[in-house]
């Protein structure tokens, strides 16, 4: 059986840590920490109210950023992010997308109609600079998606 994409380790993408991210939420912290200290301070149940709403909103943000945001998938090369999606075919074209992808004719795959719901699912990561595609078809199989292709790896 192959490896599935979804866990498996493909040399040409790797984790980053966002130190950008970690700082936006670290700053949410404080700005909220700060409102919430604040609010002690003014007049008014109205205004007071007010500060601790925009507090309890900073650190939702912050949280955000830091659970998130802070590790970034990215392609080695251009360091360009990586983007995950799951496409779903009809059963009836799985054995010509299974084609497609085991000849690596990526541009192919656009032809076919894709579905909300289907039991062929194409799992693909590219770069945002499109100089990345990693592909892999799976079926459906009692209770769960089950590899179908070895997963195909193309630099453009």
């Amino acid at each position: 059986m192959t490896d599935n994409i979804q866990n498996a380790q493909i040399e040409l993408i790797e984790k980053k840590f966002n130190i950008g991210s970690l700082l936006i939420g670290l700053i949410c912290i404080a700005l909220g920490g700060f409102a919430f200290v604040y609010s002690r301070n003014l007049d008014g149940n109205m205004l007071s109210s007010l500060m601790i709403f925009v507090g309890i909103i900073l650190v939702a943000v912050a949280l955000f950023f830091i659970i998130a945001k802070l590790n970034n998938t990215v392609y080695t090369k251009t360091k360009s992010p990586i983007v995950k999606r799951q496409l779903y075919f009809d059963t009836a074209d799985f054995y010509n997308i299974k084609s497609v992808v085991e000849n690596n004719d990526f541009k192919s795959i656009e032809k076919f109609n894709r579905v909300d719901e289907g039991n062929v699912q194409l799992y693909v990561l590219h770069s945002k600079d499109k100089k990345f595609a990693a592909l892999q078809l799976l079926k459906y199989e009692p209770f769960d998606f089950v590899p179908q292709t070895e997963i195909k790896v193309q630099e453009f």
